[in-house]
């Protein structure tokens, strides 16, 4: 039955079985199985991921920069959005309200303390009102605010002797001056400020901070009432008279207290110096703890005008208003969002899984390839919604996916799953129908022309097409969705074409990992597998020359007839040079490297012989892995022969068996097959056939072209009615054209010469 018409029964079959009663039962039995259980949680663990990396719950912003839209855009909700010139008011305000900080130093009141007992001592210790005592007394006494009104010298040297007679009494000056101490206790304390302090003073007029000198961390907050130098000559008068009153006895206080004010207030002086880093750093803490100034929107106002292109202030408004509606959002709404989501990736991902299971098996045959599959899929999902939104390069992990897809599997499944993950970003970040087209076009137009990498600059070319697709298509999808042709929405455009570009150049460069990571085959890395230098073609040269030579036969004749069907004729060509290198183990065992030394299988029993010759299949396979051939090259070499018969020996040992009943041996055709497996994909088949015929063609006596064809038939059909072909994927119709380009092939390799004259005569 020809390959295709099985496909269609075993499609069929599968249908029936599906359509049965009990099919869930045995679905279930076989989601049961370990592997694909294994599959469904990862796939499951995925859609979960997804759903946390891309914030599912809520809904995405739906505009972007310089997006037009076709009318004005209002609030769904009361919200509040910072007020910047408002906030720079208030901080302005609080930074001239700010405290100032300064270091209070003692030091001058102890040193005016040291000089008034100096002065009090020479005062009350003097036997006479000498001229000097007078100048000193002087000092003590309030100056007039005229010269005619300054006191007479004998009322001088009264309240002088008055003064010094009190004080003169023991115990007067000592209790003086623990009083003055005590009134002078406050601006110790906190310091005192002169006049040229308060003008410095840029920050709050009627508070500052105060520390001692020497103890920075001890601070205090002081009216600035309190630190003046006028305002504290008043505190000082009431201080001295509180400190002094128990001095007073019968005499009059003003005669004996206003003289130790009038000297201390004549000598105040500031305590007071800036600390201007400490300021600073006081003003900035000030600064910081005023809140943000917030300007309040309610609900339906415009928020952005329709038929103007979003940008500055209309498009902040815009994301703070959706920050604000997506805070707000109930948990209901929340719930049911994330679980669409999650159903969108399950949808997703059954419909590509049912695709795998049909079209691609070899992805779910292993846990291991599908998570090679699997996890592409969900960080180019994953990271088209990071990218920032003002770089606009969803194209890129989008369209390097796809090219992915193509390069490892099949332009089907690229163009399949790369629509999938499209439509769920397309759907997480918001972009309507303009973006979806756009990338489509871009990645479509990528993965298609992804099929033959023969050069290096190859995915570069195809990044350039496909920033034509992009360009073109994002100019026209942006027109029909209403936005305005104009140099903006062509930048938007060249941003797509340049973005495609670029993921030609990353692919470029990561071609090499992909070969290596995926274990497939581009046309860069056969033309340099096929190199002749390669050491293990050497090695089948100098042991095996005739095998070599059927090699290069082989691989011509497979690479024509590969082109014909459309197949890749690269790949049966590499792969021919290399399928007979295990004969390379025993190659006199092989006809085509045997000479004139006689037949080592003539001293063999078939069963013997037959096993070396099998044992080549294995020996290639061997050798391959060791020298680390890619498993497409090995699948040739275990495959080229599939589960033919090793004919020759087989009848030798049915000849010998019927010639010899009496020994009662069987023959089981069994043993003298290939262990398989048969040819699995169109190119092992093309190889299959190429391999048998030019081995067959060499015993043709006169090979003329109708010979060729007619050994080339039969060979084909005997192959093709042992069943080798049944799991290839030829039809019928590529059997006809692989046969008629292999005759050709052979035809011109045994075309006919005119005979010379010389050679006639031999």
């Amino acid at each position: 039955m020809p390959p295709h018409i099985k496909s269609r029964t075993r499609s069929d079959h599968v249908s029936s079985i599906v359509l049965k009663p009990g099919a869930a039962k045995r679905l279930l039995q076989q989601l049961q199985r370990p592997e694909n259980a294994a599959m469904v949680a990862l796939t499951a663990a995925a859609a979960v991921i997804l759903w946390m990396a891309t914030i599912s719950w809520e809904p995405p912003f739906p505009y972007r920069e310089d997006f037009v839209p076709p009318r004005d855009i209002v609030s769904r909700i009361d919200f509040a959005v910072p007020d910047p010139a408002g906030d720079q008011r208030a901080r302005d305000a609080a930074a001239a309200n700010a405290r100032t900080v300064y270091e209070n130093n003692p030091e001058p009141l102890e040193q005016m303390r040291g000089k008034l007992q100096s002065a009090l001592n020479g005062i009350v210790g003097a036997s006479e009102f000498t001229p000097k005592i007078a100048e000193a007394w002087d000092d003590f006494l309030k100056a007039p605010a005229a010269p005619d009104q300054a006191l007479p010298e004998t009322e001088k040297k009264r309240l002088y002797e008055k003064f010094r007679t009190f004080y003169a009494k023991e115990g007067k000056l000592t209790a003086l001056e623990q009083g003055v101490a005590a009134a002078l206790t406050s601006f110790t304390k906190n310091g005192l400020m002169d006049n040229n302090d308060q003008a410095e003073n840029k920050g709050n007029k009627a508070e500052v901070i105060v520390y001692r000198k020497g103890e920075p961390d001890a601070r205090r907050t002081v009216s600035i009432s309190d630190l003046l130098i006028a305002q504290a000559r008043n505190n000082l008068k009431k201080n001295l008279e509180i400190e002094l009153s128990r001095l007073q006895e019968e005499e009059s206080s003003a005669e004996v207290i206003d003289p130790i004010y009038y000297w201390i207030s004549s000598n105040l002086r500031g305590t007071l110096s800036k600390n201007e880093v400490a300021t600073i750093a006081e003003r900035q803490a000030t600064v910081d703890k005023v809140e943000p100034v917030m300007r309040h929107i309610p609900t339906g106002e415009s928020l952005a005008k329709g038929g103007v292109p979003l940008e500055g202030e209309p498009l902040k408004l815009l994301r703070s208003e959706h920050d604000a509606y997506c805070d707000g959002l109930p948990l209901t709404k929340q719930l049911w969002r994330s679980l669409s989501i999650v159903g969108m990736f399950i949808a997703l991902a059954t419909l590509s899984g049912v695709y795998l299971a049909f079209k691609s098996p070899q992805v779910l045959a292993s846990v291991h390839n599908f998570l090679m599959f699997l996890v592409p899929i969900a960080g180019a999902v994953a990271l088209a919604y990071w990218i920032d939104d003002a770089w606009r390069a969803e194209l890129v992990p989008l369209m390097a996916l796809g090219m992915l897809l193509s390069i490892v599997y099949r332009q089907e499944l690229a163009l399949l799953v790369s629509a999938c993950a499209m439509l769920a970003v397309v759907f997480l970040v918001g972009e309507g129908l303009a973006t979806y087209v756009t990338i489509a076009a871009a990645t479509a137009t990528a993965i298609l022309m992804t099929v033959r990498i023969r050069s290096r600059t190859r995915l570069i070319f195809v990044g350039v097409w496909a920033a034509i697709a992009a360009f073109m298509t994002q100019l026209g999808v942006g027109v029909v969705v209403g936005q305005p042709l104009s140099m903006r929405l062509l930048e938007i455009a060249a941003w797509q074409a340049g973005w495609a570009i670029v993921t030609g150049f990353l692919m470029t460069g990561i071609l090499p990992f992909i070969e290596k990571s995926y274990g497939v085959l581009t046309d860069i890395s056969l033309l340099e597998l096929g190199d002749a230098a390669d050491p293990l073609l050497q090695e089948l040269v100098r042991r095996a020359p005739g095998t070599y030579n059927h090699s290069i036969n082989v691989a011509s004749i497979a690479e024509a007839a590969a082109d014909a069907i459309g197949a890749n004729g690269l790949l049966a060509r590499v792969g021919a040079y290399f399928h007979d290198i295990g004969k390379m183990m025993k190659p006199e065992y092989f006809i085509e490297n045997q000479s004139g030394d006689g037949n080592r299988h003539a001293s063999l029993l078939p069963a013997m012989s037959t096993l070396i010759i099998i044992a080549h299949v294995k020996d290639g396979a061997d050798l391959a892995r060791k020298h680390k051939l890619p498993r497409a090259i090995i699948d040739f070499i275990e495959q080229h022969h599939g589960t033919t018969l090793v004919e020759y020996f087989y009848r030798e040992a049915s000849r010998r068996s019927e010639s010899d009943p009496s020994s009662g041996e069987e023959v089981d055709e069994s043993s003298y097959r290939y262990p398989g497996p048969k040819p699995q994909t169109k190119e092992a088949g093309v190889m299959m056939i190429a391999d048998m015929i030019e081995s067959a063609s060499r015993t043709l006596v006169d090979p003329t072209p109708a010979r060729i064809e007619n050994l080339v038939e039969e060979l084909t059909m005997k192959r093709l009615l042992d069943g080798q072909f049944d799991e290839s994927g030829l039809t019928l119709s590529e059997l006809r054209k692989i046969q008629d380009s292999v005759t050709k092939s052979l035809t011109a390799v045994y075309h006919g010469r005119v005979k010379y004259p010389s050679q006639q005569r031999a």
